[in-house]
């Protein structure tokens, strides 16, 4: 269970990494929500773009359209589900791997744990709070 501290902690870390370390993600052309699922495909891999979808709050071609230019760039990977080969499971690669693990490893647990028990919903609600902060700092 996400407790509100860690809710809160997160929210407080992704806005500190958008307004003050955009160099650890900006030079790689992604938008904020491709960084945001790429922290959550690699907490939760592997995982359904339906999942992803749900996580994100977005309608499943916008989805598509955003894992696809992930796999283009080297950092998703898709493989056939073993146990419906109609579904695709998404995880990332070695190549985003790294780029995530540049934030120190205790960040890089916590935000793990934190996003691993996050609900759906809750991560719908995390994700538009991200993108208003990334909006304000734009201005």
């Amino acid at each position: 269970m996400v407790t509100t501290e860690d809710a809160r902690w997160l929210a407080g870390y992704l806005r500190k990494l958008v307004s003050t370390r955009p160099a650890a993600w900006a030079g790689t052309e992604m938008t904020l929500s491709q960084l945001i699922a790429l922290h959550i495909i690699s907490a939760r891999a592997p995982m359904t773009l339906m999942a992803l979808s749900d996580a994100l709050g977005t309608r499943p071609p916008a989805t598509c359209a955003m894992v696809d230019r992930l796999a283009r760039a080297g950092l998703v990977r898709r493989t056939p589900d073993p146990e419906d080969l109609r579904r695709v499971l998404l995880a990332v690669t070695g190549t985003a791997a790294q780029m995530l693990g540049k934030i120190d490893p205790d960040t890089a647990r916590r935000l793990q744990a934190i996003l691993k028990t996050m609900g759906s919903a809750a991560q719908r609600v995390l994700t538009e709070v991200l993108k208003d902060t990334a909006r304000r700092l734009a201005r």
